[in-house]
C-alpha cells in the first residue's frame, strides 16, 4: 500500500484497518474500471480494423464477434484475478491449482464441444462455404442458413433447417463454387 494513501486515509480516519479495506476497494474498482475501459477500446478497434479490411459480408462479421469475444474474456479474466488477489488478499496458487484439476475433467467431458468450435474455427478460415451457397453435407443438400463457430445450419429445398455440429462435417460439396 503506497504510503500517501495510508497516511491520509489514517490522518483522515484514524486506524490503520480502514486504509487497509479502503485501498483494496479503491484499488480493485480502479482494476474493474481499467478492465472496462480495455475492453472498450480492444472492441472499437477491432471492429474499426475489420471494416477498413473486409468491408460488410457474414465471414467479416463472425470473426470479429469471435475476436472480441476472445479478448473481452482474456481482460475480464485477469482482473477478476488481480481483484481476487489483491483486492480480497486470497492466494490463487491453491484456487489455480484446483481450477487446473476441474478443468482437465471438464475438458475430458467436454471433448465434443471443443472438437466443434475447432472445426468451426477452421470452416470460417479456410472459407469452404459461405452463408447462402448450395452445400452437400452428407446426404443433405440446401442451401446454408447459418454458420457459426459450434454448427452449421442447412435450409433444404423444401424447407427443412437441418443443424449439424461443425465436428461432425466429414466432407462438404459446395455446389456454388465451380
Amino acid at each position: 500500500m503506497p504510503g500517501w494513501f495510508e497516511y491520509f486515509v489514517v490522518s483522515r480516519l484514524g486506524f490503520p484497518l480502514a486504509a487497509e479495506i479502503t485501498w483494496r476497494l479503491f484499488y480493485s474498482v480502479s482494476v474493474l474500471l481499467g478492465a472496462l475501459l480495455i475492453t472498450t477500446l480492444v472492441r472499437f478497434s477491432i471492429r474499426r480494423r475489420m471494416r477498413k479490411c473486409g468491408g460488410v459480408n457474414l465471414r467479416a462479421d463472425t470473426l470479429t464477434k469471435l475476436l472480441k469475444s476472445v479478448a473481452s474474456y482474456i481482460v475480464w479474466f485477469f482482473a477478476v484475478l488481480q481483484v481476487i488477489q489483491v483486492g480480497l488478499g486470497v492466494n490463487l496458487g491453491a484456487i489455480l491449482a484446483a481450477a487446473g484439476v476441474l478443468g482437465i475433467a471438464v475438458g475430458f467431458g467436454a471433448q465434443t464441444l471443443v472438437r466443434d468450435i475447432i472445426a468451426g474455427f477452421f470452416l470460417l478460415f479456410e472459407n469452404q462455404f459461405a452463408v447462402g451457397e448450395q452445400v452437400t453435407i452428407g446426404d443433405f443438400t440446401g442451401a446454408v442458413a447459418e454458420l457459426g463457430l459450434r454448427s452449421t445450419r442447412i435450409r433444404g429445398e423444401d424447407g427443412d433447417l437441418l443443424t449439424v455440429p461443425n465436428g461432425a462435417i466429414v466432407q462438404v460439396v459446395n455446389h456454388s463454387r465451380k
